[in-house]
């Protein structure tokens, strides 16, 4: 029985990580009318991989103040 729940969860991690890697996170709010962008920075920090120097590694950073309009009746 204890196999089974494991193999049921390693199921759910694999669906998890298949949703994760299907979902467009670019996507603007799902209704602009409802949500505007304030602010957005962007930053981009790159470094050489400390063992490999080929290899960089890469931390994109997004910084965005959205305001939400009130749903009119």
């Amino acid at each position: 029985m204890a196999e089974n729940s494991f193999l049921q969860w390693l199921g759910r991690q694999v669906g998890y990580v298949a949703k994760a890697v299907k979902t467009d996170v670019t996507a603007p709010p799902k209704d602009d009318k409802l949500a505007k962008v304030v602010y957005r920075k962007d930053t981009v920090q790159e470094v050489a991989h400390p063992d490999d120097p080929e290899l960089k590694l890469r931390r994109t950073i997004i910084d965005e103040v959205v305001k939400e309009k009130k749903k009119e009746d």
